[in-house]
């Protein structure tokens, strides 16, 4: 059975009880034992349930619309979930508005201002640093709201994502463990990007415990011609790296670019980690090592979570997801 389709027959079953009580846990009626209820909660989350026709916390209300405010549409991760985001919200007959800030959160605070007056009951954000006044705004006109990208939420919001350091972690590790020591990191810019700054933390923090300094971090946009210029910045140092981890594929793939210009051999001369897992590391010659983010399963559960009575959000509220290294052939052990 597809997560997605459970019913309040399927919880029940799960649960080990009746639709009556699963009914009564989700409307939160006090006369249910904690122990079942906890078992109830429990199952509606394994099976991502949401309560049939609209969700009952947006149907109360007028405009059934969501807003979502994310970084760019530029880079298709945050399209994939957006996708995914705005299908599981239709199903249930909520229309999702859009707006991108271009990193910007000052910019980010005027869209969420303006969905707000425009009726919306629901906001997905992304990442977890936000002007004051953003998340004030939503509190006070007790907008449900979720973070992504991150598992770091607020006492009222909820989070849906992956730890960050723990990503720069896996990447450090990964190129450790290849046996190189002479490594690199091309981030992504770090101002207001709270992401960017825990993947680079985890990632130092991985080398230094295991006796290595990072030999460079680079700040750079998540654009080709970033990497591009990135990676010659590094390879024309007096020691260059044999591994650089990148914090995109977007990057990596201009690293890629730098090196086929130079005629480096990758993995030969240089392992390129990436970060996303998008389809253009499918395309690239070697094809991209990468760090696979599951963005479609983030706007899924992010919608979930906004789809959910007050009770089960009350259990859904920090999403911790998990990535995985899809190894190909941009990387290979050092050379000895």
């Amino acid at each position: 059975m597809d997560n997605t389709d459970a019913k309040l027959v399927d919880v029940a079953r799960k649960a080990g009880c009746s639709p009556a009580t699963v009914s009564r846990v989700l409307n939160n009626n006090p006369k249910v034992a904690v122990s079942i209820r906890e078992k109830v909660l429990q199952a509606a989350m394994d099976l991502s349930y949401v309560p049939n026709g609209s969700a009952r916390t947006l149907r109360s209300t007028k405009s059934r619309i969501a807003g979502a405010v994310i970084p760019t549409l530029d880079h298709a991760i945050y399209a994939a979930m957006m996708n995914s985001l705005q299908a599981r919200l239709g199903d249930k007959g909520v229309s999702l508005i859009i707006n991108t800030s271009s990193y910007d959160i000052d910019m980010e605070y005027d869209q969420v201002r303006q969905l707000v007056e425009r009726g919306a009951e629901s906001i997905v954000l992304v990442g977890a640093a936000h002007r004051p006044e953003t998340i004030a705004l939503l509190e006070q006109r007790k907008i449900a709201y979720v973070f992504t990208y991150t598992t770091a939420a607020t006492q009222i919001g909820a989070a849906v994502g992956f730890d960050n350091r723990k990503a720069g972690r896996m990447a450090a590790r990964y190129l450790l463990d290849l046996g190189h020591s002479r490594i690199a990191m091309l981030g992504g810019i770090t101002d207001n990007n709270d992401r960017a700054v825990s993947r680079r933390d985890g990632f130092i923090a991985e080398m230094r415990e295991a006796g290595v300094d990072a030999l460079s971090v680079i700040e750079s946009a998540y654009r080709v011609e970033g990497g591009r210029a990135g990676m010659r910045q590094l390879m024309e140092a007096d020691k260059p790296p044999t591994a650089v981890f990148c914090g995109s594929d977007i990057v990596a793939a201009g690293a890629l670019k730098y090196c086929r210009e130079q005629r480096l051999s990758v993995p030969g001369a240089v392992s390129i980690l990436g970060f996303d897992n998008l389809e253009i590391g499918e395309l690239t010659t070697p094809e991209l090592t990468t760090v696979d983010v599951p963005a479609r399963e983030m706007g899924t559960l992010a919608a979930d979570y906004l789809l959910a009575t007050p009770a089960l959000r009350q259990h859904m509220r920090i999403r911790e997801l998990s990535l995985r290294l899809v190894v190909r052939g941009s990387t290979a052990a050092a050379s000895r």
